[in-house]
């Protein structure tokens, strides 16, 4: 048929290929046609439910090419499940991959299994078992049954680690890649805490040291990352919190989204009408479904307004609670720096940069002469306010914007006043936040330069870089505004 009319029969000349567009449509046209044979099971009589789905007639599940089949434990349903897989087979040329099919049995008796097998030519299957990426069983996940999770993680980060990224680049993939893979388990398993603390620990060795392999080098505690950026944090993701969040978020579908079907099953099954707020928790279910209604008393511990929230971000940021705020905060949000010069400016704002009088404490033996000005000791205060090189960067910048500043004025004078020009979303305060980020990147490279390459550069190039990157990041109002002030 085309257009509605019948045409003649005609020979096609190429068959499918994997990657046609018209592929995943095909594919389902074809599995719905599966799916309504396996539904008319039920007016067979030799078939026979699974014990768990009689009551809402599941026969089948279905993702893609991913299909579990259901049926109870005798020789007639499942030689009738069979025949009827089989008549898809003759019909759409789909078989069933022998190497890649098992029969799970439960509670059936041995020679019952043998004969079963027999018939059907597949091999006898143990749980756990992978369904869409994950291993699924009746009890808690092993050690060992979590390893492909950790294993997955480390392998992202050994093909990372040829890679020469600055702090912020590792930071972006970590942020990304990593908690990306991490969180599907998360919305369904609560992750031992061992195997949250490995993970964790590989996330924090490779951003600070661009390694694969744990390590215990760390500028900034791991907890500390991850508090908001208001907080004095990064803003990464606690996964330890992000997974009780998630669970809970599970648990919040199970008591407002009846009509989905696993939200069906388990109230059919194991919450039968009671108040799920109030009802004892089914010791014979799974442990996955105990662990889904015992998250109601993390959500019972939330602030009232976030009891009502029905995504993961919004429980996320209930369970971790008020923190007390940096007076630098502002540089932080609306910043349009380069990711590395916010990063840098972060690490200035807490301190923790390497500066060699920080290293001189660990007991390396450097000279803590400052190498920008050759006046006196390296140390925070000094590099980013006091070094006479460093003012003439500064005041430099603070010309090209028409800015009248004192020179002589204390770190923590420098950094109230630069918090109090950034605070708000005005042009002039996006342009300062973004200035200043670059300025201090600028000058500690300048200083890694010297130290490390013993290539040096002169206030006026050092100065110069900045409005050049300003000028290309910047965007709408705070381009104009850029572009009308001469450097």
């Amino acid at each position: 048929m085309i257009n509605g009319e019948l045409t003649k029969p005609f020979e096609a000349a190429k068959g499918l290929r994997q990657g046609d567009p018209i592929s995943p449509f095909l594919f389902a046209i074809a599995m719905e046609y599966l799916s309504r044979l396996l539904r008319g099971l039920k007016h067979r009589k030799e078939y026979r439910y699974h014990p768990r789905c009689g009551k809402l007639d599941i026969t089948h599940l279905s993702f893609a090419d991913d299909l579990l089949l259901f049926a109870r434990g005798d020789c007639k349903s499942i030689t009738t499940l069979h025949a009827c897989f089989m008549q898809f087979s003759a019909a759409s040329g789909l078989l069933a991959n022998l190497n890649k099919s098992a029969i799970y049995f439960g509670g059936v008796a041995q020679d019952t299994k043998q004969e079963i097998l027999q018939k059907t030519g597949y091999s006898l299957g143990e749980l756990p078992f992978k369904y869409l990426g994950i291993p699924l069983d009746t009890k808690k996940l092993t050690a060992m049954q979590w390893q492909p999770l950790i294993d997955r993680i480390v392998a992202k980060i050994t093909s990372w680690t040829a890679r020469k990224l600055s702090y912020a680049g590792r930071i972006q993939l970590v942020q990304t890649v990593i908690f990306g893979i991490q969180s599907y388990w998360s919305q369904i398993f609560i992750i031992p805490a061992k195997v949250m603390s490995l993970i964790e620990s590989y996330c924090r060795s490779y951003i600070w040291s661009g390694a694969n392999t744990i390590t215990k080098r760390a500028l900034i505690a791991w907890d500390r990352m991850c508090l908001p950026k208001s907080a004095g944090g990064y803003n990464l993701l606690n996964i330890k919190i992000w997974n009780r969040a998630a669970i809970s978020k599970t648990y919040w579908d199970l008591a407002k989204k009846k009509d989905r079907m696993w939200a069906k099953w388990i109230h059919t099954y194991y919450i039968k009408g009671q108040r799920i707020m109030e009802m004892d928790i089914p010791q014979q279910a799974s442990w996955m479904v105990r662990k889904i209604i015992e998250a109601r008393e993390i959500m019972q511990q939330l602030p009232t307004a976030y009891l009502n929230q029905s995504s993961i971000k919004q429980i996320y940021l209930g369970m971790l609670g008020n923190h007390s705020k940096v007076t630098w905060r502002t540089l932080m949000f609306h910043n349009e720096a380069r990711p590395k010069a916010r990063f840098t400016m972060w690490m200035q704002c807490h301190g923790r940069l390497m500066t060699a009088d920080r290293l001189a404490n660990w007991g390396i033996q450097i000279s803590t002469r400052c190498c920008l000005c050759n006046e006196a000791d390296e140390s925070p205060t000094h590099l980013f306010c006091e070094c006479s090189f460093t003012k003439a960067v500064w005041g430099r910048l603070m010309q090209w914007l028409r800015i009248q500043v004192s020179p002589n004025h204390t770190y923590t004078q420098m950094m109230a006043w630069i918090t109090t020009q950034a605070k708000g979303k005005s042009c002039a305060a996006r342009v300062m936040k973004m200035v200043y980020a670059e300025h201090i990147y600028g000058i500690w490279r300048e200083r890694n330069s010297r130290i490390f390459e013993e290539i040096s550069r002169t206030t006026e190039q050092v100065a110069r870089e900045v409005p050049c990157v300003c000028n290309v990041r910047a965007q709408g109002g705070m381009r104009a505004k850029l572009q009308q002030l001469m450097f």
